[in-house]
């Protein structure tokens, strides 16, 4: 907890957080979270380009097209792992800029889940190249004729063909429930309240449910029997609901997914951060004024796959995201374009660190990782140097 000496003048937004406290009682970090991101008037992502240099961070898509580039492979050699179909989508999970998908149509109609009206007009712009557009339009079509459509959540995404689902630096911006274990009272979920003390350095403040809650029970079976004392979990309970309904999207029509996000292969137990500015701050310093996000449990949603009990889809992953653009022909797409830059040393220089940010470990290579939901019959490319896992319980490592 960042101390401060006295509390500064509370926002406007912690006013109605408060108030929402106030009438229903604490709330579970995933509201918290929900609120800070997508709330009409006060959230986060909902009223400007909070990506790149100018914004709180930069994703792979903004490093360089190499990135959209490998993933518009990935696309295509999974697009011949189904048999050519002559009519399939892509969809893109939470497109930001719409950077990704600008650089895979380099090499694939195409649907956006994007929940932010700012966002959506960006990548309105960066793909239909035009400034603005009519209010609430939802569709339209890139120079090339390609149509390109914009959905609210999955649920309102068509599901009459196979699709590849895209879904790159997302999971880690879905809400999360935070459990905390008691030996007392077993497990109980942390939950957010009002603070009017004076001595609390913010306006909101952390408490524990007094037992188990209806979402401790719901996914009691993703929890571990018994903890250590005070030992804190983090489900990804939004996240998990996304890639089981994944599955049977997969299971019905074919198709594959694949999943880029920093994250861990097991449970994650105090990752939730806030980044203003670049900076990290504390969770409950002026809520909606930065970015929220966690690592994803890689291990959860292959579980989550598995508990759909759909014996034709499987999960494969994670991956290191360095050895999947490896594996994607990444070196040989540098080695090309180096060729063509042969005597511009700025430009070189240039793609050397491109590269390096993407695949090395000291950067994004390891600490970013990929896990694709495929049907069986499918070939996961990208996917050769991931793990087999037949053990029945993968959350605990």
């Amino acid at each position: 907890l960042l101390l401060v000496e006295r509390k500064y003048p509370i926002t406007e937004f912690e006013r109605y957080l408060q108030t929402t406290a106030q009438v229903r009682g604490p709330f579970s970090v995933d509201t918290l979270i929900k609120e800070c991101l997508t709330n009409p008037k006060f959230g986060y992502y909902m009223n400007k380009d909070v990506f790149g240099k100018s914004g709180d961070f930069i994703t792979a898509p903004e490093v360089s097209q190499l990135f959209g580039e490998m993933l518009g492979i990935w696309c295509v050699a999974t697009w011949e792992s189904l048999g050519k179909p002559s009519k399939f989508r892509i969809a893109e999970f939470g497109p930001g800029r719409g950077t990704l998908m600008h650089d895979i149509l380099r090499v694939c109609g195409v649907h956006m889940v994007e929940v932010s009206p700012h966002l959506m007009k960006m990548q309105k712009t960066k793909l239909l190249y035009f400034k603005d557009d009519k209010e609430g339009a939802t569709s339209g079509k890139t120079p090339e004729g390609v149509p390109v459509s914009w959905h609210p959540s999955i649920d309102q995404l068509p599901n009459d063909m196979p699709t590849l689902y895209i879904a790159q630096e997302f999971f880690d911006a879905l809400p999360i429930h935070v459990f905390k274990f008691s030996k007392a009272k077993g497990w109980c979920e942390v939950m957010v309240d009002e603070d009017i003390s004076k001595e609390g350095p913010y306006y909101l403040r952390f408490v524990m449910s007094s037992g188990a809650t209806l979402m401790t029970n719901a996914i009691n079976y993703l929890l571990p029997e018994f903890g250590v004392e005070d030992f804190t979990a983090e489900v990804g309970v939004a996240g998990l609901g996304i890639a089981q309904k994944l599955t049977m999207r997969i299971a019905e029509h074919s198709g594959a997914a694949i999943i880029i996000d920093y994250g861990k292969d097991k449970m994650m137990s105090d990752s939730l951060q806030a980044i203003r500015n670049h900076e990290f701050v504390d969770i409950l310093d002026k809520p909606g004024s930065a970015d929220l996000s966690t690592w994803v449990d890689f291990s959860a949603i292959r579980k989550a796959v598995k508990h759909m009990k759909k014996p034709e889809v499987t999960a494969i992953g994670p991956v290191d995201q360095g050895m999947l653009l490896k594996e994607l022909g990444i070196e040989h797409r540098i080695e090309r374009i180096a060729q063509k830059m042969a005597g511009d040393e700025s430009k070189l220089e240039e793609l050397a660190k491109s590269y390096h940010k993407l695949v090395s470990p000291d950067e994004m290579g390891t600490s970013y990782k990929a896990l694709t939901i495929i049907g069986k019959s499918l070939t996961p490319v990208g996917f050769s140097t991931a793990k087999e896992y037949d053990d029945e319980d993968l959350m605990m490592k």
